[in-house]
């Protein structure tokens, strides 16, 4: 009898402190605001999700750690607050802890119901912050999916969990991702206005500079001091890497991924050669194919794959690296190191703003081919564009756009138009 009345008063004491935390975590139900999203602007994705709110589909929402997951689920709050009532709406973060207790999201959908809600759910929009810290979490969501009554907006870092979503969700779940700022973005929660690029043109080319060395994360762009920046960068990054990675993969050396992440972070653009690096590491070829695979699955490192031959020779051929935004550059390079780092930083930024996926090399090289436009970025006062005009008339292409500092001009060479456009225009060009 003593032991059935410890386990009750256990069981009763970590209900009462989840309840609590349930609280804490939902100010609405209290009558109070949101403080930390007050005065943010949303980001270009809010409004997309605004059109899914009343699908009966999930809503996921992947992306890199600290790029703004939870403050856009929170302003989806804010919205739904204006035509539902504050309990309707049910807002859980799960922590690396509470993720590995089983049966966590039955416990807590089953609090919310009886001791906050008091009522069947119903009509209810549940919202579940980094859901990938718990164990077949796609399971339990379909399950509670196909009873009705929930509608469930969720997040996660890692693409392995859209890959998990499209297995066990499929037909259930609508699936994006919050990217890093856009240059666009970085300038809007700056207050810098873009609309007059003629007059605005010396501000846009220092804030260019800015966003390319520390712009990619909301938390960062007034900070000013750049060993705090930095330090911000490499705590995200290793999270990522000594954390999250081994948490979904089986990584013998977490160390060996840092030092092939840094690799890449000190010089992106480059060839991956899996020979070379699994030399210089000390580890296998299979090693470096594999950890390659998992830096880009967290969304720290895209690759860029040879656009000549098959499909299957593609993948066979060398990669080129590059981060999952510039500002990544920081968690290894001093603030000088980074501007020197600045035309490499740029041609980054034009494969993450495109969201490209080839390149092409045979003898000379042209650095992106997207939608059948090839594309050299020429960060530089004089631009060179000897090399990409050779590969543009093999190729048989009759425009040729390159990315520049500052050049800004449209010509003909050789029978192929060519058009320069400085990189600040392009990204505000949309």
């Amino acid at each position: 009898m003593l032991i059935e009345r410890f386990i009750y008063k256990d069981h009763f004491l970590k209900n009462m402190e989840m309840i609590d935390r349930l609280i804490r975590q939902n100010p609405w139900w209290e009558g109070r605001e949101v403080s930390s999203i007050k005065a943010l602007t949303p980001r270009e994705l809010y409004t997309s999700l605004l059109n899914y709110k009343k699908d009966k589909q999930i809503i996921s929402v992947v992306g890199l750690r600290r790029v703004g997951k939870t403050t856009l689920l929170y302003q989806m709050i804010n919205d739904l607050l204006r035509e539902n009532e504050p309990k309707h709406l049910f807002y859980f973060s799960f922590d690396e802890l509470l993720g590995k207790e089983p049966e966590i999201i039955e416990t807590i959908l089953s609090l919310y119901e009886t001791e906050i809600l008091k009522k069947e759910l119903k009509g209810v929009y549940v919202f579940f912050d980094e859901i990938t810290h718990v164990k077949d979490w796609q399971i339990i969501l379909k399950r509670y999916y196909d009873l009705g009554g929930i509608k469930f907006f969720i997040s996660g870092s890692s693409s392995i969990f859209l890959k998990k979503s499209k297995e066990s969700l499929a037909g259930r779940i609508y699936e994006f991702e919050l990217l890093p700022l856009s240059f666009r973005e970085f300038l809007t929660l700056k207050n810098i206005s873009f609309q007059d690029t003629k007059i605005q043109k010396s501000t846009l080319k220092k804030e260019l500079v800015s966003y390319l060395t520390t712009g990619g994360f909301p938390e960062m762009i007034r900070e000013t001091d750049f060993e705090k920046i930095g330090n911000y960068v490499k705590s995200i990054v290793e999270k990522i890497i000594f954390y999250d990675i081994p948490q979904v993969y089986d990584v013998a050396e977490p160390a060996v991924l840092r030092e092939l992440f840094e690799i890449i972070a000190r010089k992106p653009g480059s060839l991956i050669e899996y020979a070379t690096f699994a030399s210089a590491l000390k580890v296998t070829y299979q090693t470096v194919s594999k950890y390659v695979g998992y830096l880009e699955s967290a969304f720290l490192v895209r690759f860029l794959y040879n656009y000549r031959g098959s499909p299957v020779a593609r993948a066979r051929k060398a990669k080129k690296a590059y981060l999952g935004t510039p500002s990544l550059a920081a968690a290894f390079s001093s603030e000088k190191e980074l501007l020197i780092l600045l035309p490499q930083l740029a041609e980054n930024a034009v494969v993450s703003h495109l969201g490209a996926k080839f390149f092409w090399r045979e003898y000379y090289e042209i650095d992106v081919v997207h939608n059948n436009l090839l594309i050299e970025v020429k960060f530089s006062e004089d631009p060179e564009i000897k090399n990409a005009l050779a590969v543009a008339k093999k190729l048989k292409g009759k425009e040729l756009l390159v990315i520049t500092k500052d050049t800004d001009d449209v010509t003909k060479k050789k029978n192929i138009q060519v058009t320069f456009i400085p990189l600040w225009k392009w990204l505000l060009a949309g």
